[in-house]
């Protein structure tokens, strides 16, 4: 005589007969407890009954709690939002990796969505809850079998991929997944630009999974970070929602302000930390409303790009910087490169060509440093390669990679693009302890030392220690709060017939 589990009730097996318990169910099929004796075993008691409906029923209940507990712990490891899961379960799952797959190649790909505070801000809440559920769906679309993806902070996820067999595959994967997380998210305020940027951790036979760990602590402090406002506490102005007076609507401020080329631009001087002196001019894009308020960088450059509006925003740009640099000049005449961002847009339009060729002939002493951001690597390298080459070879332009350290997309840009200096994210800066941000910048620096022409530029100094470690990795040019902060043309102007392009006696001055 025999006991076991059985998925059907009418079993016919020739000299054997069956009792049978209640159908026990999992949710999607029908089991049974069987009870099988042959022709050489006792009969059937009532016993026999007894202990069928006893084993069923603990083995239903079991499965019952289960099942609830299964849920309920789902529930605590899923984020309400997004669906993903949360930052408890994927740190939970790191160190179970750690333990599990010690001899596996374990890789974690974070995806930040940048400035959704300001998202937030501009449009409401709701729709940027709108964003980041569009964002984490996209993400999921691609996920892979042998991945999981986490919601780690308000505005960023992870994905740990186990059994890589190639760091390569993985890399691509992290460009296919962004590519798709940043278009456009459609919403009931309108189109809404996405920016998300991407970087990747690898476990290792020497540290094991402690540099993914402390990457994860690592990204955590970041992410916060880099959601708050990027200048002057930015407020919100779509304020509708809540009955304010204050509405106003933010696109019409933008279009007015490229239309009557009322934009000014705010410069941030980029210092040799050797010889503590202005080298060139980082510039801002800014925009008020008719109150005084200030719109965000970002949200400037992306809605430019939504109402297709950016060529000619980055032309009131570079003309407001040639008349300013005309009279910087006059008290600084080593003062000669401006750099200028771009979203792309600008790459294929006659038009920016033309006067940025008119510029390097009735301007042959200033040099122009077009930045690239993410959105721009793209459509440089899908769609217009030739006019890049043609911008590329213009006397006195340089293009250069912004936000560098936190995206997989430069590589390709790298790869394919004529690239004469990059800038390192501030948050890759600020996490200059962390082996992997100081593997990135070590990385970038030895592109520069075998180009000669090559620069690098560390954004986002704030403390003596990141300008000690710029130093000691060979790093020469930097720009922060530490050194200086961003000014508009006049206050820039004061400090050149004051300072000159030096810093002070006493050096770098700690951030406030």
């Amino acid at each position: 005589m025999r006991c076991f589990v059985s998925d059907a009730n009418n079993l016919d097996k020739r000299g054997y007969s069956y009792r049978y318990s209640a159908p026990i169910s999992t949710g999607s099929r029908q089991y049974y407890i069987a009870m099988e004796r042959s022709i050489w075993n006792r009969p059937f008691m009532s016993i026999d009954e007894t202990i069928l409906s006893t084993c069923g029923g603990v083995l239903a209940e079991s499965l019952r709690v289960n099942k609830e507990v299964t849920l309920l712990r789902t529930e605590a490891e899923t984020d309400t939002l997004t669906e993903a899961l949360t930052y408890r379960a994927f740190i939970g799952h790191l160190k179970s990796l750690q333990t599990e797959n010690v001899h596996n190649l374990v890789a974690v790909v974070y995806f930040g969505v940048e400035h959704l505070r300001t998202v937030n801000e501009h449009y409401g809440r709701k729709i940027g809850n709108a964003v980041l559920r569009s964002v984490g769906m996209r993400l999921s679309h691609l996920l892979p079998e042998n991945a999981t993806l986490s919601r780690v902070n308000g505005a960023e996820f992870a994905m740990i991929v186990t059994d890589v067999t190639s760091t390569s595959d993985v890399e691509e994967l992290a460009t296919r997944m962004r590519n798709l997380a940043v278009m456009p998210v459609y919403t009931e305020e309108g189109e809404v630009s996405v920016d998300v940027s991407s970087s990747i951790s690898f476990s290792n036979a020497t540290d094991g999974f402690a540099v993914l760990l402390a990457d994860a602590s690592a990204h955590i402090y970041e992410s916060e970070s880099s959601n708050l406002p990027a200048v002057d506490g930015t407020t919100a102005m779509l304020a509708a929602q809540n009955g304010s007076d204050d509405y106003v609507n933010v696109s019409d401020v933008l279009r007015h302000a490229i239309e009557d080329n009322t934009i000014s631009v705010l410069y941030q001087p980029i210092f040799d930390v050797n010889t503590k002196r202005i080298t060139s001019l980082d510039t801002i894009v800014r925009v008020h409303d008719e109150k005084g308020r200030t719109l965000a960088p970002y949200f400037v450059t992306a809605e430019a790009h939504r109402l297709n509006m950016s060529v000619q925003l980055t032309l009131d740009v570079l003309e407001t910087c040639v008349k300013d640099m005309t009279a910087f000049r006059k008290v600084a005449p080593e003062l000669d490169i401006v750099d200028i961002c771009m979203n792309g847009s600008e790459l294929g339009a006659s038009v920016f060509h033309e006067r940025l060729e008119q510029l390097t002939h009735e301007q042959p002493q200033l040099s122009f440093g077009l930045q690239l951001g993410s959105h721009a690597i793209h459509v440089a390298h899908d769609e217009v390669d030739d006019e890049v080459a043609d911008l590329a070879a213009l006397p006195n332009v340089e293009l250069g990679l912004t936000n560098a350290g936190t995206t997989y997309s430069e590589v390709a840009a790298f790869a394919h693009l004529p690239l004469d200096f990059a800038r390192f994210d501030k948050t890759v800066v600020r996490a200059f302890r962390m082996p992997r941000a100081k593997q990135i910048m070590q990385r970038m620096l030895e592109i520069s030392r075998d180009n000669d022409a090559f620069h690098v530029v560390f954004d986002g100094v704030e403390t003596l220690d990141q300008v000690e470690f710029i130093r000691s990795i060979g790093g020469t040019l930097a720009e922060g709060t530490l050194l200086s902060n961003a000014m508009n043309a006049n206050e820039f102007l004061m400090r050149l017939e004051t300072m000159g392009t030096s810093l002070p006696e006493a050096g770098p001055r700690q951030a406030e």
